[in-house]
C-alpha cells in the first residue's frame, strides 16, 4: 500500500502540470540538498539557482500553466479511506499520515496558484492576492504532530526521516508563497486599478501636502469626509442607475404606473443602504490600518441588515406578488387561496431570517438560542402561558391586520370602537361610552366583525307591505317604479359607479389572486322583489346599498328611500297593510 502511494506521489509530480509541478519538486530538492552542504559556495549557487526557479514559478502562474488535479484527488480520497479502516496498525497509519498532511498541502498550493492564475485580471487588487496567499500560508503550517509511540525502532526511524522530509517539504511551500508575496505585483496586470491599495495611496497623498500638515491622521479625515459626501451628492444618481437596472427585469409588468409605484417604494431603503456603504468605506478609512471598533461595527451591520431586509420585502411584494398573480391568471389549476398563502408563509420567513441573522450579528449563539428554547423555554411557557397566549395574540393581530386602531368592531359580546391595541390586551369604547379590556388571544381566536372595512355601501332592507286587495298589475307597476327610483337615486349604489383609485400598488397585483371589491368593501346589489304572502299583507322585498357608510348619512338617505317608496304607492293607489284580524260568522243567533 505505501509503496503503491509514494508511485501515485511520483506520478502526480510526472505528470500534473509538467512545468508547475516540476518547479516546486526542485525548489524541494534544492532545500534537502542544502541541509547537507556545509560549503558557502555551494549555499550561494543554491540559492541562486532557487531564485530563478521562484521566477519561473511566477511566470507559470501568469501564463496559466497549471493543469488540474484529479490524481491528487483521487490519492487522498484512498489516503482517507486507508486511515478509517480498523486493519491499519501503527507503522502504516503514521506513514499514511504523514503523506496525506503532504498531499494537502500540495493540493492547498495549487489551489492558491491557480486562484492566483484566475485573478490575474484588470479588477485584481493587491489586498485580494495579499489575502489568498495568507490563508494558504496558514493552512499548510497547521500542525499535526505523528506519534511514535507503540513503533518498533526501525519504524520510529523511519516515521521521523519522513517527518523530516515533510518538514523540508512544508516550508518550501512556505518559502514559495511568502516569495510570490513580496512579488505581487508581478501577478497582476499593470495598471490603475491593480495597484490600488490605500496605504501607498494616503503615502503618496502625504507627500504631496505641504510640510505643515503632513500628517497621515489628516490625511486620512480628509479621505474619509470626501467620500462620504462623494457618495452622499450621487447617491441620487446611482440610485436611478439602480433602479433603471431593476426596471430592464419587470417588463413583464402591463401596467406603467404599477412599475413606477413599485420604483418609488424601494427607492427609500436603496438610498440607505448606498449612504450605509459610504459610512462604513469612510470609516474603514478613518480608522485604517487599524480595524474598526467590533461594537461600533456592529450596529452599522445591523443598520444594513435591516434596510436589505427592508428592499428584500419590496421586491418580493412588488414583483414577487406580480408574478404569481400573472401565473394564477395564466392557470387556472392554481388556487388564488394557495398563493395568497405563500405571500404571507414567504414574508414570514423573510422576517424570520432577518431576526436570526440580526441575532447572530449582536453575538448571539442562534443554534443555542434555538436549543434552549425547545428546553428552558417549556417551563416557562407552562408559567406564563396567559400572558403568552395574549402577546403572540398581539403580533398575529398586528400582522394579519383584521383592524386598527378606531375601527368599530363586533367580537362575541364586545362590541365598539377599538382604542388601543397593547401588547397584552385591546381597549374597546362600546356605544355606551363604557370600555371594555379585551385579552388578544380572544381577538385572535374569536371571529371579529370589522364595520369599517367598507369603502362604499352601507345595507338598506325593509319589506313593504301591501293590502290584500291590491291587483297584480298594480303591484308590478310599483315594483317596477321603485327599482326605477332606486336605480337614480345618487345616494344608492350601483354597480357602474366610479371607484377610488388604489392607494397602493401591491392591491392592483392582488387583482388576478382575489376579489378586490370584496377585500375593499364595495357593495352594489339591488334587488326589488316579491317577497312572500304574509298573514295581512303582501310584502315587497327592498334590498339596496347607500354609498355613504356614515350611521347618520345613512339613515338620511334611508329616509329618503322610504318617502319616495310612500310617494310611488299613493301614485299606484295602493295602500299599507297594517296587522289585522277578519271574523267570519257562519251563523246568526236566533233572536229572542
Amino acid at each position: 500500500m505505501i509503496k503503491k502511494l509514494f508511485f501515485l506521489v511520483s506520478l502526480i509530480v510526472f505528470l500534473g502540470g509538467k512545468d508547475f509541478y516540476e518547479l516546486t519538486q526542485e525548489v524541494i530538492n534544492i532545500n534537502k540538498f542544502s541541509q547537507d552542504q556545509t560549503s558557502a559556495q555551494a549555499l550561494i549557487r543554491a540559492s541562486q539557482k532557487k531564485e530563478a526557479l521562484m521566477k519561473k514559478i511566477i511566470t507559470s502562474i501568469v501564463d496559466g500553466e497549471i493543469a488540474p488535479f484529479e490524481t491528487l484527488n483521487q490519492s487522498i480520497n484512498e489516503l482517507e479511506n486507508a486511515l478509517s479502516s480498523t486493519m491499519q496498525n501503527p507503522y502504516s497509519t503514521a506513514i499514511n499520515s504523514l503523506i496525506l498532511q503532504e498531499l494537502k498541502s500540495k493540493k492547498a498550493l495549487v489551489e492558491c496558484a491557480q486562484t492566483l492564475s484566475k485573478r490575474n485580471h484588470f479588477f485584481t487588487t493587491h489586498l485580494q492576492v495579499k489575502g489568498e496567499i495568507e490563508q494558504t500560508i496558514k493552512a499548510i503550517t497547521e500542525e499535526n504532530p505523528i506519534s511514535t509511540k507503540g513503533l518498533k525502532p526501525q519504524e520510529a526511524k523511519e516515521v521521523e526521516e519522513k517527518q523530516q522530509e515533510l518538514e523540508i517539504t512544508l516550508e518550501s511551500y512556505v518559502e514559495i508563497l511568502n516569495f510570490l508575496k513580496s512579488r505581487i505585483d508581478l501577478l497582476l496586470p499593470k495598471s490603475i486599478w491593480s495597484s490600488f491599495d490605500l496605504g501607498v495611496i494616503l503615502d503618496k497623498t502625504v507627500k504631496l501636502l505641504p510640510e505643515k500638515i503632513q500628517y497621515p491622521a489628516v490625511v486620512k479625515l480628509i479621505f474619509s469626509v470626501v467620500i462620504f459626501l462623494a457618495f452622499f451628492f450621487v447617491r441620487h444618481l446611482i440610485a436611478r442607475i439602480l433602479l433603471k437596472s431593476i426596471s430592464l427585469f419587470s417588463k413583464f409588468l402591463e401596467s406603467k404606473i404599477v412599475q413606477e409605484q413599485i420604483k418609488e417604494q424601494i427607492a427609500t431603503p436603496i438610498l440607505w443602504l448606498i449612504l450605509l456603504i459610504s459610512f462604513n468605506l469612510s470609516l474603514d478609512i478613518l480608522v485604517y490600518p487599524n480595524p474598526v471598533s467590533p461594537k461600533l461595527k456592529m450596529w452599522v451591520n445591523a443598520c444594513f441588515i435591516l434596510s436589505l431586509t427592508w428592499l428584500i420585502i419590496l421586491l418580493f411584494k412588488g414583483y414577487g406578488t406580480a408574478i404569481l398573480g400573472g401565473l394564477a391568471q395564466r392557470n387556472n389549476s392554481f388556487r388564488r387561496e394557495v398563493i395568497n398563502l405563500l405571500l404571507k408563509v414567504t414574508y414570514f420567513f423573510i422576517v424570520v431570517i432577518a431576526i436570526l441573522v440580526l441575532l447572530k450579528n449582536f453575538g448571539f449563539n442562534v443554534s443555542a438560542l434555538i436549543a434552549s428554547l425547545g428546553i428552558g423555554g417549556l417551563a416557562v411557557a407552562f408559567a406564563v402561558k396567559d400572558v403568552l397566549a395574549n402577546f403572540f395574540a398581539s403580533v398575529v393581530l398586528l400582522f394579519d391586520n383584521s383592524f386598527n386602531q378606531g375601527d368599530w368592531i363586533v367580537c362575541g359580546d364586545v362590541e365598539g370602537t377599538v382604542v388601543e391595541i397593547g401588547l397584552r390586551r385591546t381597549t374597546v369604547r362600546t356605544f355606551d361610552n363604557a370600555m371594555l379590556f379585551v385579552p388578544n388571544s380572544l381577538l385572535a381566536n374569536g371571529s371579529v366583525r370589522n364595520w369599517n372595512r367598507r369603502k362604499r355601501g352601507r345595507r338598506i332592507r325593509f319589506q313593504v307591505g301591501l293590502t290584500y286587495s291590491s291587483t297584480p298589475e298594480q303591484i308590478k307597476a310599483c315594483i317596477r317604479d321603485i327599482q326605477l327610483m332606486l336605480l337614480h337615486h345618487p345616494q344608492i349604489a350601483k354597480a357602474d359607479d366610479e371607484k377610488q383609485p388604489l392607494s397602493h400598488y401591491e392591491l392592483d397585483l392582488k387583482s388576478s389572486i382575489i376579489s378586490l371589491d370584496d377585500l375593499l368593501g364595495y357593495k352594489s346589489n339591488l334587488f326589488v322583489v316579491l317577497d312572500e304572502f304574509a298573514g295581512s299583507s303582501i310584502n315587497i322585498l327592498v334590498y339596496c346599498f347607500s354609498k355613504t357608510t356614515n350611521w347618520g348619512e345613512w339613515l338620511d338617505v334611508r329616509q329618503d328611500v322610504m318617502l319616495k317608496i310612500m310617494e310611488i304607492l299613493d301614485k299606484h293607489n295602493l295602500s299599507f297593510a297594517f296587522p289585522s284580524q277578519s271574523l267570519y260568522i257562519e251563523k246568526m243567533p236566533n233572536q229572542a
